[in-house]
């Protein structure tokens, strides 16, 4: 196991402990980490799972200070203690993996104990109190994994897979009526499993997307959840933004007898639930994510997209909102509920809050790290609210994950009034232009120029304008996002003897005129039976590259699968496929 930390001098390394005070005995090396996940160990420690650097590190609350640092793989997305012993599971995103961990000694180390595979793109994972089992969900391979843990021989046993009807990523876990709230990792939707079985129970559609965070309430009676809610019939006009109708941000609970009813079957809405706001005209609280309760009943949530924290008594009563760092993401909670600590991944830190005082008082840095590069700037700015006007969302807040979240925006990017267009997915599509439902931006850099302005109205902020620079460091951190893998791919499901013959069909029937080789689309407009609000009839073809990956499809969303492209809304030729044609095309698509 590579360590990514150097001892000092011996001697040194035997005074680590004095009267049972650490000493810092290593010397970090110089990366980015990009703190995400946070959980504390059973001897005390906060543990760190950082995304970029692949490791762990064990921080010295009292003495706040990083004391020990680990490799463990190629990407943590997630991190959590395991009850009753001194073990921690950890997710590796890009290694598609679970790890498991064991803190060693008075000193504080980590040992990676197992590595067990898991479907592809593990995000998150859940445990359960008992610790005899965990949840993972992971992203492409649309699953949730239940693992079995073995403390005496330290194992872990991936017991049964479950296939969902959207990329997971946030779960909750109700250990004493044995079910699992997993949500859509972009758009609005929110599965119940059963646990340990894993049996899909239903959805639900959650209104709104890009859940942030999921927390039992105060009393006991509800589960919320922190989200945005977009409108896609309010125009991205000043006013509309200023007053907060175009996004709205907060937490909507529902009561769990509402979430639990069996008789609703299919993805119905959330029946009596309660919206309760974050954010007021001329300050919006763009991106809400983790939310952290005391014993107490006080309530701390993380705004990511301004930086801020807001603290609150009551979920009814205006908030403390104080700014932080750059993004506050996981968040963990003292022993003894009088500190706060959330990740800031832009800050490479760890920010400490104090509950009571409502501030923040102090911050752990996790090593050093090189200065920031175009990437790392267009990174974090594509996550920061305050590029819009009155910071009430991000360019992540509708490209959630750099994917879509399948909603509808008036954003004027096609010079129209009244006509929401389907928010496309940005992942692998840098090199796809033009850009706009109408083709209208032949640049990316235009385009970036183009939603700064009529999207974030960021032109209208009287500070914190976007510059040339900012501009180009989105455009950098575009072209970095990957396509995801097809569905078929990632769930590792045996090629389909259909896509050959659906790969004919495709170039027989003209497809490939509109969606052109490599890139599987073209530069012009076409006309395929489909008009919006202002009578518009030509659009442009977006790429088939990762197809088999939305849920939502035309410029109006209007088909909710592949299959009713094909069939109820008749694309490409009015409908004339026999069900053979239609199988052999499909298998095709879901190949791209």
């Amino acid at each position: 196991m590579n360590l990514t930390v150097k001892r000092l001098p011996s001697l040194l390394a035997l005074l680590l402990s004095v009267g049972g005070v650490y000493l810092h005995a290593y010397e970090l090396d110089k990366k980015f980490r990009r703190p995400v996940a946070l959980a504390l160990t059973e001897n005390g420690m906060l543990a760190v799972g950082n995304r970029d650097s692949g490791s762990v590190s064990l921080i010295n609350l009292p003495q706040r200070e990083v004391i020990f640092e680990i490799d463990v793989g190629l990407g943590v997305s997630d991190l959590r203690t395991i009850p009753g012993g001194p073990y921690l599971v950890a997710t590796d995103e890009e290694a598609s993996e679970l790890i498991l961990l064991e803190t060693k000694g008075r000193a504080g180390q980590l040992i990676v104990r197992r590595r067990v595979s898991t479907p592809h793109s593990p995000i998150g994972v859940e445990v359960a109190k008992s610790g005899a089992f965990m949840t993972v969900t992971s992203l492409w391979s649309r699953r949730v994994s239940l693992f079995r843990f073995d403390p005496d021989r330290r194992t872990l046993r991936r017991e049964r897979v479950a296939d969902l009807p959207f990329p997971p990523r946030l779960q909750w876990m109700d250990d004493a009526g044995g079910r699992l709230v997993v949500c859509d990792a972009f758009a609005d939707k929110v599965a119940i499993l059963s646990l340990p079985d894993l049996r899909l129970l239903g959805t639900r559609r959650l209104p709104g997307h890009n859940v942030g965070g999921i927390s039992k309430g105060p009393k006991g009676e509800q589960l919320l959840f922190s989200h945005q809610i977009l409108n896609p019939f309010a125009p991205t006009l000043k006013p509309r933004v200023f007053w907060g109708t175009v996004m709205k941000n907060g937490l909507t609970g529902v009561k769990f007898d509402e979430l639990f009813d069996d008789s609703r079957k299919g993805e119905s809405p959330f029946f009596r639930r309660t919206f309760y706001p974050v954010g007021t005209n001329g300050k919006g609280a763009g991106e809400p994510g983790a939310i952290l309760f005391t014993k107490a009943g006080v309530i701390i949530l993380s705004i990511r997209g301004t930086g801020e924290i807001g603290i609150g008594t009551s979920l009814d009563e205006p908030w403390t909102r104080f700014p932080v760092g750059s993004r506050m993401t996981s968040g963990v909670l003292s022993l003894d509920d009088k500190l706060a600590y959330f990740a800031d991944p832009y800050g490479e830190a760890i920010r400490i809050i104090d509950v009571e005082k409502r501030s923040l008082v102090g911050s752990v840095s996790l090593g050093p790290a090189p200065e920031p590069g175009l990437l790392q700037r267009g990174e974090a700015l594509f996550h920061d609210s305050n590029l819009s006007l009155d910071g009430w969302y991000s360019c992540n807040s509708c490209h959630t994950g750099g994917h879509t979240s399948g909603q509808l925006n008036d954003n004027f990017d096609d010079h129209s009034f009244g006509t929401p267009k389907r928010i496309p997915s940005l992942l692998g599509t840098a090199e796809t232009g033009p850009w706009t439902w109408s083709g209208l931006q032949g640049s990316l850099t235009t385009q970036v120029r183009q939603s700064l302005a009529t999207t974030m109205r960021n032109g209208d902020r009287k500070v914190g304008l976007a510059t040339h620079l900012d501009e180009e460091a989105l455009v950098a951190y575009l072209f970095t996002l990957p396509l995801p893998p097809p569905l078929s791919e990632a769930r590792e499901e045996p090629h389909n003897p259909d896509e050959l013959r659906g790969k004919l069909l495709f170039t027989k029937l003209g497809c490939n005129e509109c969606h052109r080789a490599p890139l599987l689309t073209s530069p012009d407009e076409y006309d395929v039976g489909l008009e919006d609000e202002s009578g518009q009839r030509k659009f442009n073809p977006p790429t088939l590259h990762g197809v088999s990956q939305r849920d939502h499809f035309f410029h109006d969303g209007s088909a909710g699968s592949i299959v009713e492209v094909l069939d109820a809304a008749g694309h490409p030729d009015g409908g004339g496929l026999t069900s053979h044609q239609r199988d052999g095309l499909v298998a095709y698509l879901r190949s791209l």
